[in-house]
């Protein structure tokens, strides 16, 4: 996106995460909407342009899996990165994969690992 910012769309059901990761990402010059539902997700991205999609494992009205796989029918080809509290690597799985999910962050890591996955991918 020349000249403009790199917009992200964090679909976090914690309020108090998706407020942190939003701080933390415009903090680096990110453009960040921020929404708690899968409904709201899917609500932004049919009428919005992102170039990357951060999920987390579920919301009261969806899961990630299938958010993403509804995603996948509005835009197929910005990145989802899936911040996930499932540490055994459960949502890593071929499942994720076959989602449309591209890359896959445990919360068990930092958040700044989280920002630093981001750039890295958003850089390249």
């Amino acid at each position: 996106m020349p000249g403009g910012k790199r917009r992200i769309l964090c679909a976090e059901s914690n309020r108090d995460v998706g407020e942190l990761i939003a701080l933390m990402l415009t903090s680096k010059g990110y453009a960040v909407e921020s929404v708690q539902t899968a409904a709201e997700c899917l609500k932004l991205a049919a009428i919005e342009r992102f170039d990357l999609y951060v999920l987390n494992d579920s919301y009261i009205d969806s899961d990630s899996l299938e958010l993403c796989r509804q995603l996948r029918e509005i835009d197929p080809a910005t990145p989802v990165l899936l911040f996930s509290l499932d540490s055994s690597g459960h949502h890593a799985a071929p499942q994720a994969r076959q989602a449309g999910v591209q890359i896959y962050l445990s919360k068990t890591s930092d958040f700044v690992a989280l920002v630093q996955t981001i750039d890295r991918l958003l850089q390249s």
